[in-house]
């Protein structure tokens, strides 16, 4: 399942490009690092750093430079699938 890192404000959220919404709720980064860990394992963490580079950079870790905003653009994070603005995702999985 292709899956990125996003940060919304202090918080980073492993964000899903099928399901068009996050997969888990705001983490800090050492929640975000534990979460990678126990779900892929510690060789996934090796890319950790680069992926943290783009999201420090561009809001996403997506190799293309892509931007929160318009990663979120056409969201599915809401109640049955509605979309919802930066905001609302935040408050609603932060």
């Amino acid at each position: 399942m292709p899956c990125h890192i996003i940060k919304l404000r202090d918080k980073y959220l492993e964000w899903s490009t099928i399901i068009d919404a996050p997969l888990t709720p705001g983490l800090t980064l050492e929640q975000l690092q534990e979460h990678l860990r126990d779900k892929y394992g510690p060789e996934r963490l090796k890319h950790l750093p680069s992926r943290l580079a783009r999201v420090e950079k561009f809001g996403t870790s997506m190799l293309e430079g892509v931007s929160v905003a318009d990663l979120i653009a056409d969201n599915r994070a809401g109640e049955n699938g509605t979309r919802l603005t930066e905001d609302e995702i935040y408050e609603r999985y932060c």
